[in-house]
């Protein structure tokens, strides 16, 4: 054990030459054996066994105190901050030397002017000029510039990067005859001739005040130790800070003052950012006085601290993320990162990409031993056996992560074999190979583990049909065990030992053949989850950031920040020091990171230009480390520096929660997959297999068991649904609420089509339910505006016919098209007729209810006219040429062209200008239909969250205050019991007396003499029934 020193430089481990030179107190030595604490220095002092002092004393405390043995450092923490120092003028050398240790790349050193100000004409101002001495840093390397007589000269010394933050020697000397400076006993000198005369000030650091103006560079920031001038040691006791008091008569200081301008004397407090590194994944770290930056080229990662890769996590993230839409790309070798901001390195890999819509697709590794290699003979005895080390072109740490990763793996391996056996089944093994488990795998390609076949043996197609591969059947012709190995967890085949090729000479042989390992899919995006409700969560350990630390998730959510307010996705706190992350959606464009490290919280905000509500995947991506904090989501990235002064490592207390607050309160509902923490993926899925409160796995939303009826389009809110009955004659919750209405005779609805609304159509879909008694009337009629050439319009009918039936007709300009219903509808019951047109006009189907429907096909040779050009008005009931007591009688709903849908626009709140109806009134009807209504769900109740309910104390009474309190209590208890049996009494009473019933006849009937009169008045259509009503809570 040495101390201050060591007697090598040599030795492993030692990387400074010098050694230490200085003072030391207090010298311990814990032993880790006997755990005994040895003062070291005592002990030498003592002079005991084994302890030896070379080239150094030792005493008691005041040695220390000996300024010969402190090299009295000094620290320049700005760049206006330096020494003066006051000589006499007239020296004709100047003599300096010091030890330098700083960050910066430039700064001045050393200064000195050379004359007095001499004064030239620029212009009509006069410009001050002297000759100086300036020795300064230029980009870490050492420069010197002197100007005398208006000649300047600057001499560069060779070594560089002396801003590398250890100690440097430095010394200049300059003379009339020699100009000499040095770094690290390496010297720079020249001869020169110089009349050469000093003033009377140096600085060390900045030039102070100098009037030259060539001298604007910065000053020195750093620490300078054992400065000597002329040969004598610049003691901190000899430096002041007050230059008033040191003024000679001439009011000009006195020889040999020192002044302080900033300077921090006996110290040296630089602080270095870089030890430990700070830069992750080999970025290098460069420092100036006051932060750090990492240099991340030729790493692979990037940000501040090359904490972010700069790789895709696998093949499908890249199709799937970095995919362009109009990217065509079968196959390329792609280098991925497994762990993302993880330990792990990146690696190459060929990934086949398959087509862009699909989810799967194939990465592909190669090794070093893919040729078909020969086993030649001479491996007879049990304990000769072939074998051969697989080595993959991939760290097998980032391998067994990818198989992990994937969905299925899948990797060839063969056998070819004369009189060569393999498995050699139910006796020991002749051939075999060893996965990552390191066991022996006595099962072959094609077969299944355990049971000690080929693929043959499980088909019964082997050679020898006792046997289970084709070469345990020894036969002397060449055969074959070949076949894909599935079991991931055992993959990839790292070795195979083959024996059983007879003596040396022998006929007998093998060959063998491992195939790359192919995997599917990354099983990072298949771990999902679904938050149902807005205070379940989901927990998982504390995030932590030493050095640097992210996290990074995809989400999709239809969110109805409107509704709920912002939602919480993540959130970890720390009880103890109040430190925070926050991952927050505060609006349909805004995603917001809170975070605090002990100075205040901070508030990272995203806007974007479309919304994050959208039902779609969005990637979020939040770092924190020494220079800065970072959101990023999607392409959209925001930033906060740090103040590396004050930085200190977050500190999170409790479990980082996803989903919700801590306190289950501001909740996010939607689907979250791929949750990674410092690139380590989080199971999310397995603890929602389990069962939890509010939260289900995989990405199944509401709208997936279609909620919505009758075409009714579902938008997606993950804890609900809503339905859009825009496009259908619905409305309602779910879009089953007919929209219809009672028609008399003399009734007439005209809609007339906007001027900007349909101009022309080929295919149509219409649509009528109706329920009548009467065979007459129209149930609708379009009508275009255009006249052709003959003289005739477009349009379309559907109306009763005298059978009962329904008439379809219709003539768009080259005949008449007319079918008729051949069933008698006009029986009170409600009745559907839906008549399309496809197939550019050409295929007419009509539909009514349940019935075969009826189909006619134009001929494609046919030149006719198929376009209803510009249909423009459309009449329900009848139109303006029909008389008044022939209109439709009955209820119509769900009336529709296309879609417009007339009715609905009747009975909007505010009515729709372009519908008109005479003929009285109309009001909105059901026409004898009730909504739908599902079910309400099962109720999910939260668990217990481990609010405790507080026990008071129980009071304590004296024993007759105890009494008589309860006979109050008893007394008064009686006399409302007594109340509730006359109540109970009284009530039975009434109603049995009472024999009053509610009918629900119709309206007419209740006035008759007899069943036939009744028969003859009501209104036998629509009994009166109250329309259903729904509330929504």
């Amino acid at each position: 054990l040495y101390v201050g020193g060591a007697p090598n430089h040599m030795e492993r481990g030692i990387t400074v030459r010098p050694n230490f030179q200085g003072c030391l107190e207090n010298v311990l030595y814990i032993s880790p054996s006997t755990n005994a604490i040895l003062d070291i220095l005592q002990n030498l002092q003592r002079q005991l066994p084994f302890y030896g002092l070379e080239q150094g004393r030792v005493g008691s405390g005041a040695l220390c105190e000996d300024d010969s043995l402190n090299m009295h450092s000094y620290t320049f923490k700005r760049f206006d901050s330096y020494l003066e120092v006051f000589r006499k003028p007239g020296a004709t050398s100047i003599d300096v030397s010091f030890q330098m240790r700083t960050f910066e790349p430039n700064g001045i050193l050393f200064y000195t002017n050379l004359s007095e100000p001499r004064y030239f004409m620029v212009g009509i101002n006069d410009v001050p000029d002297q000759d100086f001495l300036r020795l300064f840093l230029d980009e870490g390397q050492l420069a010197c510039t002197v100007q005398l007589n208006g000649n300047k000269r600057t001499v560069r010394h060779r070594r560089d990067n002396l801003h590398d933050g250890q100690w440097h020697e430095i010394s200049l000397l300059l003379t009339q005859y020699r100009f000499n400076i040095t770094v690290d006993y390496e010297p720079e000198f020249s001869n020169t001739r110089n009349n050469l005369s000093t003033t009377d000030r140096f600085t060390f650091s900045t030039n102070g005040d100098q009037v030259n103006r060539e001298t604007t560079m910065n000053g020195f920031v750093g620490c300078l130790r054992q400065v000597i001038m002329s040969g004598i040691q610049i003691l901190p006791r000899d430096i002041t800070n007050n230059i008033t008091a040191i003024r000679a008569n001439d009011n000009r200081p006195r020889t040999g003052t020192i002044v302080n301008h900033g300077v921090l004397l006996d110290a040296c407090e630089m602080f270095d950012r870089c030890t430990p590194n700070p830069c992750r994944h080999g970025g290098i770290c460069h420092q100036t006085w006051t932060r750090f930056y990492c240099d991340c080229s030729k790493t692979g990662y990037s940000g501040a601290v090359c904490h972010v890769s700069d790789m895709p996590l696998s093949c499908l993230d890249y199709k799937l993320n970095r995919m362009k839409i109009d990217e065509i790309i079968p196959e390329r070798i792609t280098i991925i990162d497994i762990d993302g901001s993880g330990p792990l390195a990146p690696f190459p890999v060929l990934c086949r990409y398959g087509a862009k819509t699909e989810i799967l697709n194939v990465t592909e590794i190669g090794h070093y031993h893919e040729l078909e290699s020969y086993v030649s003979s001479g491996y007879q005895l049990p304990n000769s056996l072939y074998s051969q080390t697989i080595n993959y072109h991939v760290p097998l740490l980032q391998l067994f992560n990818l198989i992990d990763r994937s969905y299925v793996c899948r990797q060839y391996i063969e056998y070819t074999c004369f009189n060569s056996r393999l498995l050699n089944y139910p006796n020991s093994p002749y051939g075999w190979w060893v996965g990552r488990t390191n066991q022996t795998m006595d099962y072959w390609g094609g077969s299944e583990i355990g049971t000690g076949k080929c693929s043959c043996g499980l088909d019964m197609t082997c050679a020898n049909p006792n046997l289970f591969c084709n070469c345990d059947s020894q036969f002397t012709t060449e055969l074959k065990d070949a076949g894909y190995l599935t079991r991931k967890e055992y993959l990839p085949v790292l070795r195979v030992e083959f024996g059983d090729t007879g003596p040396v000479g022998s006929s007998q042989y093998g060959r063998y053949q491992v195939g790359r390992l192919y995997c599917e899919g990354d099983l990072l995006y298949d771990n999902t989850i679904t938050f149902r409700k807005a205070d379940a969560i989901i927990t998982v350990p504390p995030f932590e950031a030493k050095v640097a630390g992210d996290i990074r998730f995809q989400f999709k959510t239809g969110f109805d920040s409107a509704t709920f307010g912002s939602a919480i996705i993540v959130q970890n706190i720390g009880y103890d020091d109040g430190d925070l992350i926050e991952i927050r959606l505060q609006a349909p464009r805004e995603i917001a990171f809170r975070y605090s490290v002990g100075r205040g919280t901070n508030i990272i905000t995203i806007r974007a230009p479309y919304d994050f509500n959208d039902n779609d995947w969005h990637t979020v991506h939040i770092e924190i480390n020494r220079q800065e904090a970072r959101l990023t989501v999607d392409d959209l990235s925001a930033a906060n520096p740090e103040d590396q002064t004050t930085f200190r490592h977050i500190h999170l207390t409790s479990n980082l929660t996803i989903g919700a607050s801590v306190t289950n309160r501001n909740g996010f509902v939607g689907c979250i997959r791929a949750f990674q923490v410092n690139g380590q993926l989080m199971d999310l899925k397995s603890q929602a297999l389990r069962g939890m409160y509010g939260i289900s796995p995989d990405c199944i939303g509401k709208c997936q068991s279609n909620p919505c009826l009758n075409g009714g389009r579902c938008n997606e809110r993950w804890s609900t649904y809503d339905c859009d009955c825009t496009f259908t004659p619905f409305r309602g919750p779910i879009c089953s609420t007919e929209i219809g209405t009672r028609l008399e005779a003399n009734t007439m609805i005209k809609y007339t089509f906007p001027t900007q609304g349909v101009t022309a159509t080929e295919e149509e879909t219409i649509r009528v339910l109706f329920t009548t008694y009467k065979k007459q009337g129209i149930l609708m009629q379009l009508k275009s505006d255009r006249i052709d050439e003959k003289g005739m319009i477009d349009y379309f009918t559907l109306e009763m016919n005298n059978n009962g039936g329904v008439r379809v007709k219709f003539n768009y300009g080259f005949d008449t098209f007319e079918y008729n219903v051949p069933y008698d509808l006009t029986n009170g019951q409600n009745h559907e007729i839906i008549v399309t047109r496809r197939n550019q006009g050409k295929l007419i189907i009509v539909s009514v209810d349940n019935y075969e429907p009826y189909i006619d096909v134009f001929p494609q040779t046919q030149q006719i006219d198929m376009q209803f050009d510009s249909p423009r008005v459309m009449y329900i009931g009848r139109n303006e040429t029909t008389p008044p007591e022939e209109g439709f009688t009955g209820c119509i709903s769900r009336l529709q062209f296309n879609r417009i849908f007339p009715l609905k626009y009747a009975f909007l709140e505010e009515r729709d200008p372009n519908i008109t109806w005479s003929g009285g009134d109309i009001r909105e009807w059901p026409c004898g239909t009730e909504p739908v209504k599902y079910p309400p769900e099962p109720l999910e109740i939260p668990p217990d969250r481990g609010f405790s309910i507080l026990a008071l104390p129980r009071p304590i009474y004296k024993q007759y205050v105890y009494a008589r309190n309860l006979g109050l209590i008893i007394g008064s208890m009686g006399f409302l019991l007594l109340l509730i049996l006359v109540g109970l009494a009284v009530c039975y009473q009434k109603s049995s007396k009472s024999g009053h019933y509610k009918t629900k006849e119709d309206k007419g009937a209740d006035q008759a003499v007899d069943a036939d009169t009744a028969i003859l008045k009501g209104d036998s259509r629509h009994p009166d029934l109250t329309e259903p009503k729904e509330w929504i809570l």
